[in-house]
């Protein structure tokens, strides 16, 4: 943390810079350093080697392609944990980085690998833009005569028309193109009739858009070694763990095969559940994880580092002159499970519940009750069951669909690399629980 910042006294000031999606950035004092408390100091380690680099000694020897799987529980830190990854990824001799969110510029409630090549194309396009590299007309016009051909021959691209106006290569260059694709992907994003012609022309021809993007894709990488930009483009595809359902499935099993017609590398967020459906394309690479952050081990025994980081991110959010006592803070990190996105509803909900500015006991109380009372919605009787079970002994529980639900909506949490889990701390406050707890234990099962 610099020297200069101070976390905000004034409780209204913490509520009001509380941002559920929000990642911290390299420079962000907020940041925490969390590899040792969640047991991953390798886990960069592990994705540089899958990308072809050894980050010990700065040898390369990338494949290829590669599409990575970045596994974790949604909001425990993936996009902060990868902002960070990139810094030491990126650089001459090493990667260039091409970053993505498709939260922000595409629709997340209706998603297909259709949209996210476009908006890949386009941010490849702007990271070659604002790094001043010229690839020359040669390299841009496969792509320029697909979406002349193909695209700007529809009805739907007819229309789009009157809004670009430099999309030729000869005319606009990279800028030209960037302005395309923008187009193009607003249009996915906000009018239905104009993503459904779109994607079936994508569809229809994509042999020929996956052939002209991997010629853009050499074109700059060669660009980019001579211009001492990097010597391989990597593509961070963030955002695609928060696919819900069958959009999850379309995205990375449906879809998997145009993944893999891309040849690049490419790292993707992905939701943990999708990780236990057993149905993922034996070519993606699906075995890395963010590991969640340990209060305890698996035998009880207290995570020293875990409770650490925990209260070192909440008191990166709420200057300390707001707690009553360090005990509220305790209970506070004790009931988050170690979960970074949970330990901020806590927060926001005691800003809310606090009386005369102060974050005590009771305010405490209160917002554990009201998280709770978020879980009892949607947690059914055999729920409670399967979760008293797998705390009383400590069993995996398997895969099946229950299962994945109550990881996915976070009632169960997984720690080290999915070898152990165990219930949300605020689920084991609620009545179901407790009379299952106690079933449990008066059977033996």
């Amino acid at each position: 943390m610099t020297e200069s910042y101070r976390p905000p006294s004034d409780i209204l000031e913490v509520l009001q810079q509380i941002e559920y999606e929000e990642p911290l950035g390299p420079d962000d004092p907020r940041y925490v350093d969390t590899r040792e408390a969640r047991g991953s100091q390798r886990t960069l380690d592990r994705l540089a080697r899958k990308l072809g680099l050894l980050l010990a000694d700065g040898r390369m020897y990338p494949p290829r392609q590669k599409h990575v799987l970045f596994f974790g529980h949604t909001g425990s830190g993936k996009t902060t944990e990868l902002l960070h990854y990139a810094t030491q990824l990126e650089g001459p001799g090493r990667f260039c980085i091409v970053q993505l969110d498709i939260t922000k510029d595409l629709d997340r409630n209706n998603l297909q690998y259709a949209d996210t090549l476009m908006a890949m194309a386009r941010a490849l396009l702007h990271r070659l833009d604002v790094a001043g590299v010229d690839l020359g007309t040669d390299a841009l016009a496969p792509l320029d005569a697909w979406f002349s051909e193909r695209v700007l021959t529809t009805e739907a691209g007819r229309e789009l028309r009157t809004e670009i106006k430099t999309g030729a290569a000869g005319k606009g260059g990279i800028p030209g193109l960037v302005k395309l694709f923008a187009s193009f992907t607003a249009a996915f994003k906000a009018n239905a009739t104009y993503k459904d012609e779109l994607r079936r022309v994508i569809r229809n021809s994509f042999g020929e858009l996956a052939a002209a993007f991997n010629t853009l894709i050499q074109r700059a990488e060669d660009a980019l070694r001579d211009t001492g930009n990097g010597s391989r483009v990597v593509f961070i595809i963030d955002g695609t763990d928060k696919l819900r359902g069958e959009d999850t499935r379309l995205f990375f099993v449906h879809d998997a095969e145009q993944l893999l017609a891309i040849e690049t590398l490419v790292v993707y967020t992905a939701p943990l559940s999708l990780k236990y459906e057993g149905n993922l394309a034996g070519k993606l690479d699906a075995d890395l994880m963010l590991p969640m952050i340990k209060l305890a081990e698996r035998n009880g025994t207290p995570c020293d580092a875990g409770m650490r980081a925990v209260r070192d991110i909440l008191l990166r959010r709420a200057d300390r002159t707001l707690f009553a006592t360090d005990d509220d803070i305790e209970r506070l990190v004790q009931a988050c499970g170690g979960h970074p996105r949970e330990l901020l509803r806590l927060l926001k909900l005691c800003c809310e519940f606090a009386e005369d500015d102060c974050i005590d006991a009771a305010t405490v109380d209160a917002a554990v009750r009201q998280l709770a009372s978020e879980y009892r919605r949607f947690l059914a009787p055999d729920d409670y069951a399967l979760l008293a079970g797998i705390d009383r002994d400590g069993i995996h529980a398997g895969n099946d669909e229950r299962t994945r639900r109550l990881l996915y909506n976070l009632a169960l949490l997984e720690y080290n690399d999915g070898t152990w889990r165990r219930s949300h701390p605020v689920v084991r406050t609620l009545e179901g629980y407790a009379r299952a707890a106690e079933a449990a234990a008066e059977t033996g099962n």
